[in-house]
Formats: structure tokens, sequence, C-alpha cells
């Protein structure tokens, strides 16, 4: 077909009744295959009824979209005609023009994208076509020829993407997968292919994982393939704008360059940064001088209101200098009864050699038409001037580069500026104001940036290109002065920007001095996401209105975090790359919505043998146990020079319930900087109220010193607040000179903790060597936790620990442990005579005036005694009881609001030693108990049970009481017993209707929800054991190891501390070995957990352990620990150490 040419062709069909839309294509042969189609018309010749199509669009590989195939809409024929050929007058606008934003609303643009599998001759060479079916319509046969990504397309391992048009196609639910077999390697293994179509705000997935090859798998070269419901993503849907940008009528004005978009409405929400053209010829043919080039592209929704738009160029091209004109961006109305027109004035430069040599403006909207059509069928236009709209400002930025060696740079340096109403997208800073020379040592440089009022500016990203031969730079501060209302905003940086130092990075988030706000709100990735959605008050949220991501997750009720820990397998085809999601079930059948495990930055699958955290939000279920609590943590950083830290930062906390590990903070998005506070979620064992914190920083990193303000922990569930202040350094230079702190918890301005201070006097036994050359530590335990590792440096005695000497070790400005219990001793078995035997250890509480001895007459050598250079001792000031045989409960039973009770109620307690008898409550008119909202207390003698597991309570009928038929029921809401000789207290959570009876075989059973365990509890357990640990070495080729081990045993009593693995004279864990050691403790209680690691040390360090088995050898009561994993840093996830828990 010849240019400007019409062809016309009679063709017999049957009757089609009114036409609707045409399908036309092509088969891409011959030389000059690319064809550009003005329009089609057809004539029902029966009827003589004509169907104006327009098209306007190529169908080419190189052009446009790259598609050969079109499906037409028919237009009426005043669109299309002439309007001399219907009298008129003529004119220069095409009627056409205004309809392609209309015709674009209807169709859907859908995405392809093709994945070749990694087979071996995975690739094909044959031509490759696609149909999609929906529940209305197919696309027909679509040649897939234009590739986005590659031009050699379909390769081994490669993704192909593609774009497919079409109208009325409705739900997607298949796609068919094809070729010709054509080429010297037609076959064709594909792995999946994934539809997404923004203006639906759906993305499917069709998994495949098959061949489309004559001589592999079943031999066909066409597949049909289902859409995986469950890998379906949605999102808010897309729409249409048409974008016309003039072209100024001056000399130069046109560019070869290619331009991009960026379009903002209200409170900062943007669509993505989109360039126009779609090729090199594109670019050529559009932003000539003294013209308008139009675009419709699907972007973001951003709402009712534009506020903004952001123009610029890639500065490419033969010509890329641009002179704009201005900017219209006509979209559809929300009820798509009409169109409204926004002009953007824009008469300025983008170019580097004209203006002020910028190329990237920030327009404005000047004036908005309205086109509405009316109920009577009337089109009526509106003419507005935009009220209020934001003022172009000057921003003027002042930056200070370090003062120190090295600090200067040669590199391309480019900044965001982020404010409450947007931000200037990225900026290079090529100008500076008052210097030729940028960014030298010492020195300041300004820079001028024109952008859209931004509001108040809270904060910016810095980054450079890392080139030239100096690249490394120090950022001191920035200074950012609004030159119209004169604000000023400071930003205080002191980091280096530089692959080489600190943490390696060349980009970097600074935030204002006085912003106290979330620092997470740019929403760069699904977990910041969460961390802002868990942080919000989700309660009064009216789910009708929720849309976007979380419209997923609300539902009726209360929607609380969860956080998910997920295990693959070590099974060879344990992997999958599929989204996985979660159910959670209540006991009452209380069903969450699908909750999606979906990874940051679009990571997707599950790898062999990895374990993966999700931080998630769903529905309050109920039953599900949450044996841990998500905190929202602030930290707040000092505001003194050199105040942020590099380090790696611990933290420890205590509570009436307990301790927890010591747990490592996050650092990402450059946290822990110069007054800066910091907001991220912590999950932390349930031990509230809380009574003191101990942080610790490794002394690592370019930066090894922190400034601590004060910490504040807020409990997400119940909204209680903790505050920790410490107003000092982490240092070993300044300060307290320590890199460890405590602080006391303070809740409600009261502290949870009294002050004192300790002196221990260590008593050095009088026998033959009883000396030590060695470091010596203790940690001290008490009712009240722990004293954290105390070094015994300074003692009146120039040399410690000679043999029958008392050395004395005070340690002021402590927590008070309350009344003390066990003793920690060890040393680092450095010197000549490391070995060393002690007689016992006295620590005085001063405050208190009471001193606790702890008697040890034992050695800590490696070369004496069992070898053990770690001790723990019990406090001989605490008596240790003969085991109880009766005692007495306290039983306290509140009623709910569902249900009260005239009736007896009944209880069996399950301890772990015995089982109770029967306890019956009988009611009487006389002493009513039960009745809605109370709390009854009950006294109950038996036999020591052990700590309570479960408790059995019925619901009896009085034997003089008539039931009635209609169900009555007792609603039982907490139970709360105490034994009374020790004061362990167990909770029991029931919140259940209990039904009346008149037997007693019908009744509920409940287990333990919580349980306080007192101190006078906790010292009984204190008595010296030995448990033998077993560790099982794997079988597979290099299995053993040559690294020293370590081994610490964690109980329900505390824990073993860190005890190396070693004997005298013998090879250990050799592959296939099993290999015994016996350690001496104070009782552990029930066994929860063991942590196996070895420092990497000798010529094979990696380590594959079977398993490991620790037995009480007291009470014979042993433990296994499976494990099936390698502890080695080139093998797996690389780690060197395993926690391991009891397998059932």
């Amino acid at each position: 077909m010849l240019r400007h040419l019409t062809d016309t062709f009679t063709i017999y069909a049957i009757d089609l009744g009114a036409l609707t839309k045409i399908r036309i294509r092509h088969d891409n042969t011959g030389n000059r295959a690319g064809w550009f189609l003005d329009r089609v018309d057809i004539t029902d010749m029966n009827n003589e009824i004509t169907y104006y199509f327009p098209c306007q669009r190529w169908l080419a590989v190189e052009e446009d979209d790259g598609q050969l195939s079109r499906e037409l809409l028919p237009v009426d024929e005043s669109y299309v005609l002439p309007q001399s050929e219907e009298g008129g007058g003529g004119g220069d606008n095409n009627p056409l023009d205004n309809l392609a934003l209309e015709q674009k609303d209807k169709s859907t643009t859908f995405s392809v994208t093709i994945k070749t599998g990694v087979k071996k001759n995975a690739g094909t060479d044959a031509n490759v076509f696609i149909t999609l079916f929906g529940t209305q319509d197919d696309t027909g046969m679509t040649l897939l020829k234009s590739s986005k990504t590659n031009s050699d397309k379909f390769e081994r391992d490669s993704i192909e993407i593609f774009t497919v048009e079409t109208l009325d196609l409705g739900d997607l639910w298949k796609v068919r997968l094809g070729h010709d077999n054509t080429g010297k390697a037609p076959g064709w293994f594909v792995d999946w292919v994934e539809v997404d179509a923004p203006s639906l705000g759906k993305c499917v997935t069709f998994p495949c994982g098959r061949w489309l090859a004559k001589n592999e798998d079943d031999g066909s070269i066409i597949r049909d393939l289902f859409h995986a419901e469950l890998q379906t993503r949605l999102y808010t849907p897309f729409v249409p704008y048409e974008i016309t940008l003039y072209t100024s009528d001056v000399f130069a004005a046109g560019t070869d360059a290619n331009i991009f978009i960026i379009i903002y409405g209200c409170d900062a929400m943007c669509t993505q940064q989109k360039y126009l053209c779609t090729n090199k010829r594109e670019q050529k043919q559009f932003f000539e001088r003294k013209s308008a080039s139009r675009f419709i592209v699907e972007l973001e929704d951003v709402g009712e209101i534009i506020e903004k738009i952001r123009i610029g160029h890639n500065n490419t091209g033969m010509n890329p200098g641009w002179h704009c004109s201005h900017v219209d961006i006509r979209r559809l109305l929300p009820d798509k009864d009409g169109a409204e027109t926004l002009t953007f004035p824009c008469d300025r430069w983008l170019a580097t050699s004209e203006d002020d040599k910028k190329t990237i403006r920030e327009l404005v909207p000047y004036d908005i038409f309205t086109e509405k059509y009316m109920k009577d069928g009337s089109l009526r236009q509106v003419y507005k001037e935009v009220e209020e709209p934001l003022d172009i400002v000057l921003y003027s930025v002042q930056i200070f580069t370090g003062n120190i060696p090295g600090a200067g740079t040669d590199a391309k340096v480019y900044i965001t500026i982020y404010g409450d109403l947007g931000d200037t997208g990225e900026r290079y800073l090529g100008k500076s104001e008052n210097r030729t020379n940028k960014f030298e040592r010492g020195t300041a440089d300004t820079f001028i940036i024109e952008a859209a009022d931004l509001g108040v500016i809270y904060k910016i990203k810095l980054r450079h290109d890392n080139s030239k031969w100096c690249a490394d730079w120090y950022v001191e501060k920035v200074e950012i002065w609004n030159d119209t209302n004169e604000d000023e905003f400071l930003f205080l940086c002191g980091r280096w920007l530089s692959l080489k130092k600190e943490d390696g990075r060349l980009e970097r988030l600074f935030y204002e001095k006085e912003y106290t706000g979330d620092r997470s709100s740019n929403c760069s990735s699904p977990a910041d996401f969460w961390e802002i959605a868990l942080s919000s008050k989700m309660a009064d949220v009216d789910i009708s209105t929720v849309t976007g991501p979380m419209a997923d997750y609300v539902q009726e009720g209360p929607i609380i975090p969860y956080y998910v820990s997920v295990t693959t397998g070590k099974h060879k085809d344990a992997a999958t790359d599929s989204r996985a999601f979660i159910f959670l079930i209540g006991e009452d059948d209380e069903r969450s919505k699908r909750i999606w495990l979906d990874y940051p930055r679009g990571k997707r699958g599950f790898s062999r043998g990895s374990v993966e955290e999700f931080y998630v939000a769903g529905l309050d279920v109920g039953i599900i146990k949450k044996i841990e609590v998500l905190y929202e943590m602030t930290v707040w950083t000092g505001d003194v020079v050199g105040g942020g830290t590099d380090s790696n930062i611990f933290m420890t906390l205590y509570g009436i319930n307990g301790s927890t590990e010591e747990m490592q903070l996050d650092k990402k998005k450059a946290r822990f900087e110069r007054e800066q506070n910091d907001t991220f979620i912590m999950e932390i064992l349930d031990i509230a109220p809380f009574t003191k914190m101990r942080i610790r920083i490794d002394g690592l990193g370019s930066r090894p010193e922190w400034f601590l303000e004060r910490i504040l922990l807020k409990n997400m569930n119940t909204g209680d607040l903790t505050m920790f202040y410490y107003g000092d350094w982490l240092s070993q230079r300044k300060g307290k000179k320590t890199l460890v702190c405590e602080m006391c918890a303070v809740i409600d301005e009261e502290e949870m903790m009294e002050w004192t201070s300790y002196t221990v006097a260590v008593k050095t036994s009088n026998i033959l060597g009883a000396g030590s050359d060695a470091n010596v530590f203790i940690i001290i335990f008490g009712e009240n936790g722990d004293s954290g590792t105390l070094a015994l440096k300074q003692s009146a005695n120039w040399n410690k620990f000679e043999r029958n000497n008392t050395d004395t070790f005070n340690f002021p400005d402590m927590l008070s442990l309350g009344h003390l219990c066990k003793l920690r001793v060890w040393h680092d078995n450095k010197g000549i005579f490391p070995g060393w035997h002690l007689s016992y250890v006295d620590v005085k509480d001063n405050s208190r005036d009471e001193t606790f001895h702890f008697q040890c007459d034992c050695w800590l050598s490696k070369s004496e005694g069992d070898g053990q250079t770690v001790r723990d001792f019990a406090c001989a000031n605490n008596k240790i009881h003969d085991e109880l045989e009766e005692t007495t409960y306290e039983i306290v039973i509140e009623t709910g609001n569902g249900g009260e009770t005239r009736e007896n109620v009944w209880l069996i307690l399950e301890g772990r030693k015995n089982r109770s008898k029967e306890f019956l409550v009988e009611n009487s008119s006389r002493q009513r108990a039960f009745r809605k909202g109370t709390t009854d207390t009950f006294e109950f003698d038996s036999i020591y049970l052990g700590d309570i597991a479960s408790l059995c309570v019925g619901h009896l009928a009085r034997e003089d009481r008539f039931i009635p038929k209609r169900e009555l029921v007792w609603h039982v809401k907490t139970i709360t017993i105490t034994e009374m000789e020790y004061g362990n207290v167990y909770f029991f959570n029931c919140d259940c209707l209990i039904p009346l009876k008149r037997k007693r075989k019908y009744f509920k059973v409940f287990e333990v929800t919580k349980t306080t365990e007192s101190f006078a509890s906790k010292v009984q357990s204190l008595v010296p054991v030995k448990y033998e640990v077993i560790v099982t070495t794997g079988y597979e080729p290099g299995a053993g190891t040559d690294a020293n081990v370590f081994v610490t045993i964690f109980g329900a009593n505390g824990d073993t501390g860190k005890r190396e693995l070693k004997q005298k004279m013998r090879n250990l864990f050799e592959r296939g070995s099993t290999d015994r050691f016996f350690l001496e403790t104070l009782e552990l209680g029930e066994l929860r957990k063991v942590r196996l690691e070895h420092d990497s040390s000798g010529y094979c360090s990696g380590w594959l352990v079977e398993k490991v088995e620790v037995t009480n050898t007291s009470t014979g009561v042993a433990t296994i620990f499976n494990c099936g994993r390698w502890l080695d840093k080139k093998r797996g996830d690389g780690l060197t150490w395993r926690d391991l828990f009891p397998s059932v």
C-alpha cells in the first residue's frame, strides 16, 4: 500500500448486525512492512450504512508500540469527514484529536512478559504468537515481534516484554502461546507468562514450565496456559492522560532529546517519571519548532487536583536544547461524561547553553478548560483560572564540604529536596553561584534551584556518580533558604559519600535538624509500608474507604500486626518462585483474609533452606498465642559533633516477667545520625512492665562512637509508653569511656528501679598454684535481672588474684538487682599462669547494706579439675527448701458479661508433678458468686502440683435445681491461680461460654496462658547440675571441622554462657563422629534452645551438624536438638552459628 492512498475491497460475509469493532493486522513480510493506517471505512451494502473506524497509528515493529495488530472502534461521521463536505467552513483542528483520549479509556493495554527457561537449548528462533482470552472476547493471534528488552528475542534465561492493546476483553483467564516451528532451533522452553494491565490494576501470572517443541515433552508447539489465581497481584488502576507539549516559535527551539514528565497531585502524590518517546525516530519527529506534540499515556491517578508537573529531557541528540511554550494535560472527568484540560505556561529554555542552563522545569497550572455533557445532550464548556496555584520559588542550597583530608570531590553531585507539598526531583548541582571549583575541602558552595513551593522541607537526598579521579566526598552540612518567605532549613550531615569509606554508600538521606516525624515517609519498600501502617491507629478506619495495598488486608474487626517466619526445607526441589500467603484462623473459626508474604523491591520466591521473616497485618483472630509483642521503638541521637555512629548496636531488655536475649538494632535507612530520632518496629518478648534496658555497641566501623540521648518504647497493642534516659557517650575515649550502658525504665515519670553501688570481694584459695594471671569477669544475677559483664580490673592489690589474697572491686552507679541469686565467674585463659582456684566471692549491695555470699571452692582452669573456665555459683544466703508436699492455691475467677450463673462450678488443676482433686464451688442464695462482671476469690488446699499446665472447668447444676430446655451458659473470662508458698502465678485467658450440665463428663480444658515465677521459686532450682552434651557431625564429604566450637544452652532458669567444647588429645568433630562433653552449671530447668557456633579457624572450618543431644545427668531427661545444616561461610546461608530448638 502506498502513502496517501485509499484502497477499496469487497468482502462477502454473514450479516453481523451493527458493527462494534474491527481487528486489523498484517504478517510483517516484505521489504517495507511497516504501515501507518489512517482509518477504515466499512459500508453495509444492504442497509447502506457506513461505519468509520479511525486508527491514525502505526502497525509496525519499529514504530509506535511495535504492534502489528489493532482493534478499532466506530465513531460518528462528524469526527471523520471534513467540515467542507458537510457544508461547514473548514478549519485546522482535526476532530479526531479530541477523540483519542476517550478511545484510550475504552481500550486496555496489556504488558506481556515472557520468561524463557534456563534448560539447555531453551531459546527459540521461531516466530512466536500469543492469544489472550477474556470472559468477553479474545485478542486473536498476535505476533510477538517487538520486544522492549532484547533485540535477539527468546534466548535462554531471558525475559521479553511486549505490548498488546485490545477492547472489551473482560476478565483474563487464559493465554494461548505458540510458535510456527521455523528457524534453526525452534524448540522453546517457557517458564511463565505474566500479563499486566495497568488500566485494570491487575497483574496475572500464567505458569508454564514446559517445552513447546516437536522433539520434546508431548511434541506440542502450542500451549494453553491458565492463570494462577493465588499469584494475581492487584494495585490501584492507572488512568489515561492526554499530554500536549507546545514548542515555541523561536530560533532552534526544537529538540532531539527525549522529554519526560511527572505529574503531581495533592499531598505529594505523583506519577512515575515517564519518557514520552518510545524510540529515536519519534524523538526526531516530535518537538519541532512551532509544533504541538501529543501523547496518550497511562499513569498513576494523582487525584482530582493536579498541583504541578515536572518536565525535562535527557540532554541527548544533536540539538538537545528545547524552548517550551506551554503544556496541556487533558483527562476525563471521574464520571466519564466529559474532560478537563489544564494549561501549564512555561515559555522557558530547557538547555545547558541557554537561560539558567537547567534542563528541568516545574510548571503550575494557570487555567482549566472543562467540557461536560449535560443530561439533555448539550455540551457545557467552562473556562476558569486556577485558584491559589503553587508559587514558583527559588531555593538557595548551600553545601558545606568537610575540612578533613580528602573531603572534596570531583564527581557529579545530585540532590533531591522533599517537602510536605512534594519534591524537586533529582537535580544536578552543576553551577556553583560562588565558586568555580565546586566541593573542595573546607568550602561552602551555593546553588539555586527553581521549583514549585515545597512547603516545609524535611528531607534531602544527596548522591554522586563516583566519576573522576577524586570522587570521595565528606559532607558536613546543608543549608536551604526559601528566597520568597526566607524560611531556613538545616541538615546536619557529617557523613562520607564514598565506596571506600564508612559503609561504602554513594547516596544518603538526611533529615532536617528539627524534624520529628516519620523517617520512612517515602515508603520505598513494602517493609517501610508496614512500619507506617502498623504505627497508625486503624480501629476507626472506614473499611469501605480503604483503597490500594491495604484494601486486601483490612476487614471488619480489629487489625493487629503479626510476625511470620517461613523456613523452607533443604530438599532438592523445596524452593519456589511463587508468592506465598497465609490465613489466620481462630478458635471460634474467626478467619482473616488472605495475607500475602511479599518481599520488598520485587524479590520473588523462597530459596532452598532459607529462613524468611515478614511483618504483616491481619484480623485479630484471638486464639493465636502471641508470646511476643510488637513495640514501636524511637531512638534519639544527641546533637553533638560526631554523635552519629556506624557501629552495630545491641539491646537487652529487662522486665518484671523476665528478660530478652541481646537483639541487634537494624541500621537501615541511615538511622542513628546526629540529632535524629529514628522510629521502627521491634518484636519483643511479653515481659512488661519493663525495668531497665542495656545498650551495647561493638565499637566497629568508621564512626565507632555514639551519643545516645534517650529511647522510647510504645506497646502497639496497648499504647503503654516506657522511656529510657541516658544522655552521654558510648565510647572508649569520651564520656564514661564505656561501650555499654544501662538505663532505668521510666513509666509515668516514675523510675522502675533504684540505684546502688556494689563492692565485690574475691578470695583466692590457699592451695598450690591457686593464683591466676588471666583477666577475670563476672555477671551478677538477681531478682531484677543481671548486671551484664563486669571486668575485675582495679583492685587495692597491685597484683590481683594471688594465692590466699582477697581482692576488692567497686562498681558505682549501678541499677539495683535486688536480692541476688547467682554469680557467673570466668577468665580469658591468658597470661603465664591462667589457672585459678577460687575460694569464694562476696557481693555487697551498699545501698541496702547487705552482703551476698557465693561459696566456690573449685578450679577455673583448662589443665585442672574438669577443664572448665566458666562457673555459675548459687547465693549461699538463699535457703533451699525441701520439696513441698502440700500447699494452698488461691483461685481468682472473673465472670464476663456474656452470662452469669447461680449454679455450681468445679475445677481440677493439672500440674507437671501431680493432678489435684476436684475443687467444687457451691453457689447459694446466701453466698452468691459468679455474677456478671465480678471477680470471686477462693482458697484451695491440695498436694503440691508443680508448675500448673492446664485447668479443667465444669458448670454443674445443683441437685435440687430444675434445668430449663433452653441452654444456660456461664461466661468465664479469666482464671488466675497463685501458689501461696512460693508465690508463682498462673494466668488462664479463658473467655469462653460454658454450658450448664448435669454430669461431670462435660467440661472445658484451658492451657496456661502466662506464668510469673517468683524469686523465691527461682532460687529453689539453683543447684549445681552436670549436663552431658553429645554432638553428632554429618556424614557428607567435608562435614567435619577444625575450628573451635562453642555452645550455649538456654533453659527456663537462664543459660550456661558461652562454653568451648574441647578435649585434650582428641580430634573432635570429624565426619560422621559423635563427640561427648560434660558441662557443670546451675539447674537450667526446661531446656528451650541451644546455640552452636564456631570461630571459622583452622584449614577446614566448614561444619555440617546433624544434631545435638543434651542430658540432665541428675534427672536423666534428654533433649534432642536436630540441625542438619551447615555452619560454613561458603555454604548455605553463610552463617557460622545456629539456634537449635527441641525436636518434638
